[in-house]
């Protein structure tokens, strides 16, 4: 992907909040000036929708019924070493995938079939996705003469989708018989494409928001840090320390690097010594995003235990427990997007360092999870050998996963009310290099100097996604009238004064102490200082310094239940589809004179 200037004008209205340093004002327009343009996915070159087309690539996006199954047997495969196989001597074998497509589209399927002997058949067609029904009678019988047998046939299937958007394109063999010749016959399939046959012109998108990492510090103007011990039983203290954030050479950098013995701890989570120090930044409170791409040009890390991730969170998380539990939802009911996460290994070119993963987080008061997509996506070589881009196209009920210019994983979550009422809604970006932890294991040692190096993240939008995120936030509360602040210590003003929301909102807000952290002494750690207007006797109590004042817009008939890890907590009622509106200011702590 060349470089190359490109100027993105658009409307942002109410999609991308921006806050500044003074009064936090909504852009009304926006140019947004980008130093490369986002990738161009391969859908939009009429791509084949078919995931692991040939079998190579873990086929975890393949399924079987009955006796199908896949092989890599010595020269079975028409390309590469695996292929799907229907067995001899079986009555119900089909290796399937499932694909959500247009309605009333027409497609082209294509597969490559061979049949070990003359007197076999097979089929190829179209099925629902439980492969219990055929679908406007798209189907091929797939048979050969003697000259045939054991030679792949490249079999065409043409066809309308109908009122269907999801279907399963299918490789079957079937009978009542157990000893025809279809129960005898042998059948591998290999090299299988579905594509629209009539493309429409590729999607515009429209860049609303960006961050090119060409200056000579990180914009918190955009992006805070998170700090401390934070998830899991993970090996890095994450400061904000200049030698582990920072940029360079137009890339942002998330460095590792050896914590001091002096302040070296147990996690309190587990049994393992938080030894690294590390980065990890977000947008929360000063940019939320709903419905667009979300693309990250990045070389990742690698090594035993290395965790890179670039993910996003509901824009109303309580950030685990930095803000009151009744402002906003706690994981996952606010939502988590996991857009790329790399579980690295020891050893050049290991399955680790060559595989990231995509997934979704949602549930419902922590009680029924629901996890989208959670699969991995492999290459030939490691991803530190070079830069890549990661992204999520999302649309409501919708998310697609990409890889470069791969679609790798998508999923349909109109069917799931508790996704719905966690993905479709604002969501801020983070990106973070963790260090071991329950999934990876217990990191390496000797890996100080890791780097997780980001040359870009940028946000965009097309006509329909810029449409849904505007109807949400129609709807949405809004608040006015926010702004920095500066008080002194030991008084009590009044911090919701000359602040205006919408209609049936309340405001009110938390403080955090992000800005007093400091690295070193242990297991130290960014807390909740004042948990709003009605803990106001607290802030006489803070001492002079900088905070960060969080402001929530809440609904008044917002009703609480308990939370299901911590009892002690109230938060909102998880079966309620509540809007919220989180903006971050600073409040300023001055000595009396």
């Amino acid at each position: 992907m060349g470089k190359q200037k490109v100027l993105k004008t658009c409307l942002v209205g109410a999609l991308v909040c921006s806050l500044g340093i003074g009064l936090a004002t909504t852009a009304h327009a926006q140019s947004v000036d980008t130093e490369y343009d986002l990738i161009e996915l391969n859908r939009d070159k009429n791509q084949n929708l078919i995931i692991d087309s040939s079998f190579e690539n873990g086929r975890q996006h393949w399924k079987t019924t009955g006796q199908g199954t896949f092989t890599d047997y010595p020269e079975c495969a028409a390309t590469g070493l695996w292929c799907g196989l229907l067995p001899a001597n079986t009555n119900n074998a089909c290796v399937y995938q499932v694909i959500q497509v247009k309605p009333n589209t027409e497609y082209v399927a294509k597969a490559k079939i061979l049949l070990a002997s003359s007197e076999a058949s097979a089929f190829f067609n179209v099925k629902t996705p439980d492969v219990s029904t055929l679908i406007n009678n798209a189907e091929v019988v797939v048979t050969c003469t003697p000259e045939q047998a054991w030679q792949y046939q490249d079999i065409e299937l043409i066809f309308n989708t109908g009122n269907y958007s999801e279907i399963a394109i299918c490789a079957m063999k079937w009978t009542d018989n157990t000893s025809d010749a279809i129960y005898r016959g042998q059948v591998y399939v290999d090299d299988v494409s579905l594509v629209e046959k009539n493309p429409s012109a590729a999607q515009q998108y429209d860049i609303v928001w960006a961050d090119d990492f060409n200056g000579h510090e990180l914009d918190t103007t955009q992006w805070g840090y998170e700090l401390g011990c934070v998830r899991g039983v993970e090996q890095e203290h994450y400061v904000n320390d200049k030698e582990n954030v920072y940029l360079e050479n137009g890339k942002l950098v998330l460095k590792a690097t050896d914590r001091p013995v002096e302040d070296q701890y147990i996690n309190p989570r587990g049994n393992r010594k938080v030894i690294y120090n590390s980065g990890s930044v977000r947008t929360h409170g000063k940019k939320e995003f709903l419905y667009g791409r979300i693309e990250m040009k990045a070389k990742l890390p690698k090594g035993q235990g290395v965790f890179p991730a670039f993910w996003t969170l509901g824009s109303d998380f309580v950030l685990d427990g930095d803000i009151n539990s009744q402002q906003g939802y706690g994981w996952a009911r606010c939502g988590e997007i996991d857009i790329m996460e790399l579980i690295g290994q020891a050893g050049d070119n290991s399955y680790g360092n060559r595989t990231v993963y995509q997934t979704a987080h949602t549930d419902n008061n922590r009680v029924t999870e629901t996890k989208l997509a959670g699969t991995a996506y492999t290459i030939g070589e490691n991803f530190n050998n070079e830069y890549h881009v990661f992204g999520i196209d999302w649309s409501p009920n919708k998310i697609e996963w990409y890889v470069d210019d791969e679609i790798v994983q998508s999923v349909d979550y109109s069917h799931l009310p508790i996704a719905q009422k966690a993905l479709n809604r604002p969501q801020y970006i983070q990106m973070n290099l963790a260090m071991g932890g329950n999934w990876p294991g217990d990191v390496g040692t000797g890996l100080a100097g890791t780097e997780f190096d980001i040359d870009y993240v940028y946000y965009g939008q097309n006509a329909s996604q810029k449409a849904a995120a505007k109807a949400y936030y129609e709807t949405a509360p809004h608040m006015t009238g926010l702004q920095n602040i500066t008080m002194v210590e030991g008084e009590i003003p009044d911090l919701l004064k000359n602040i205006s929301v919408t209609e049936g909102y309340h405001v009110d807000f938390s403080i955090d102490d992000e800005y007093m952290f400091q690295s070193h002494g242990g297991r130290t750690e960014c807390s909740l200082r004042c948990k709003g207007k009605d803990d106001a006797a607290t802030l006489a109590t803070l001492p002079a310094g900088k905070y960060n004042i969080h402001y929530t817009a809440i609904p008044d008939e917002v009703e609480f239940e308990t939370d299901q890890w911590d009892s002690s907590l109230l938060v909102p009622l998880a079966e309620k589809e509540y809007k919220f509106d989180r903006k971050t200011m600073i409040l300023t702590i001055v000595k009396a004179e």
